[in-house]
């Protein structure tokens, strides 16, 4: 399809002008009984910072739907959305931390978003309700960033290969289907969970990226530890049997666990994600519940200096190893000179939206600032996620969500 840029570029601008246009208009006709619930690290509308009630909300005015979402960290309101624990969390009766105490959930439980106080999400399943902290918790990129592509090609045929060679028993196979009908999106979608607070970083990169006529396609967030022990195992087997697949893996100055952890990583934790770059051709507009979001309908994904997944020293940034957790040490190496212009571009994005680079990998980031914040307390991704458990976004619920 013949490229759009100018096109693309004035299609951003106007649907921006128009957001900046209605949101006026919004503020202006609002009170302070009319405001919708506040997302982020506001209290809801109508409660104190107890979670009591304390105003009626007037859910009268009319409001011209679809609607762009003007408030909150996403493209469309968290209220509804898919979410999981990370760790071990209790489920609080109310939003405090002295509040009863309804049970413990498991790490990997799923449920929906029903609301927002503070630092607790109001959550509920089949099974129970209540208010978790949501400095834990995992939400579903795509119910609340659906512009980005999702391809989670371990769902249906993995693209894990080192030094291009297949990994036997790994490459071009579902090791980890993560697919589910997705009643928010109300289509087939890949199940992408990852940490609320990294979640409002990739939207950051988004925005970026489509500022510049981009966009990111996101191959993995979360990985389940068996997994990832998986594909250490197998590489090792194969290091071992090919000289060729150890010198990709173990050339100095490299070590396999720059290219598959073999303790608890940053993708276990929900803080990092393995993600290219595509050039839009067609940008649009789609409709979800009561809101409306940008599409990317056509796109052509760029050529990087090697493909997604290649676990050797090929698919390097930088000239040697540093510590992922390093905030400035990475910005004076020396870039790998077979770097792309479209890997450096996804850097930038990345980079700017708060995230560090992995030394040994293009295509993987890590939010050091959730990693600093979760520490120990962290998860380990001994578990699995297959479903989603959301609801289609609509105007009313979210105008009256305490």
């Amino acid at each position: 399809m013949k490229k759009q840029k100018p096109f693309l570029n004035g299609l951003i601008i106007i649907l921006l002008f128009s957001i900046v246009i209605v949101s006026i208009v919004l503020y202006l006709q609002r009170t302070p009984a009319d405001d919708p619930s506040r997302q982020g690290s506001e209290t809801p509308l109508g409660q104190t910072e107890d979670g009591d009630s304390n105003e009626e909300v007037n859910t009268n005015v009319e409001h011209e739907l679809p609607m762009w979402h003007l408030d909150g960290p996403f493209e469309l309101p968290i209220i509804g959305a898919a979410g999981y624990t990370s760790v071990t969390q209790p489920l609080f009766e109310e939003p405090e931390a002295d509040a009863k105490v309804l049970q413990e959930l498991k790490p990997g439980t799923p449920f929906e978003i029903k609301g927002e106080s503070g630092k607790y999400w109001s959550i509920e399943s089949e099974s129970f309700k209540g208010w978790i902290e949501h400095r834990f918790a995992f939400i579903n990129l795509p119910d609340v960033v659906p512009s980005i592509l999702y391809n989670h090609t371990n769902s249906y045929a993995s693209r894990f290969q080192t030094s291009y060679m297949d990994i036997p028993e790994l490459t071009g196979e579902p090791l980890n289907p993560m697919v589910d009908y997705n009643k928010r999106l109300e289509k087939e979608e890949y199940v992408m969970p990852i940490l609320y607070q990294t979640a409002k970083k990739v939207f950051h990169a988004q925005q970026l990226a489509l500022q510049n006529g981009d966009t990111l396609v996101i191959y993995e967030t979360f990985r389940p530890r068996e997994l990832q022990l998986l594909v250490n195992e197998s590489m090792e087997k194969l290091a071992e049997e090919n000289e060729e697949v150890a010198e990709g893996i173990t050339g100095e100055p490299w070590s396999i666990t720059w290219f598959i952890n073999m303790n608890v990583s940053n993708h276990q934790r929900g803080l990092s994600l393995d993600v290219s770059l595509a050039e839009v051709e067609e940008l649009t507009d789609q409709t979800i519940g009561d809101f409306k979001a940008l599409k990317v309908k056509e796109f052509k994904e760029y050529t990087m200096h090697t493909p997604i997944h290649e676990l050797s020293d090929e698919s390097a940034v930088f000239n040697r190893p540093i510590a992922s957790a390093d905030r400035e040490g990475w910005k004076k190496l020396e870039i790998n000179p077979e770097m792309t212009q479209p890997a450096l571009k996804l850097q930038d994005y990345m980079v700017e939206a708060g995230f560090n680079p992995l030394a040994s990998e293009w295509w993987h980031f890590n939010d050091v600032d959730a990693l600093e914040d979760l520490g120990k307390d962290a998860g380990n991704g001994k578990f699995f996620i297959h479903e989603t458990i959301n609801s289609v976004p609509r105007w009313k619920e979210i105008s009256t969500a305490q």
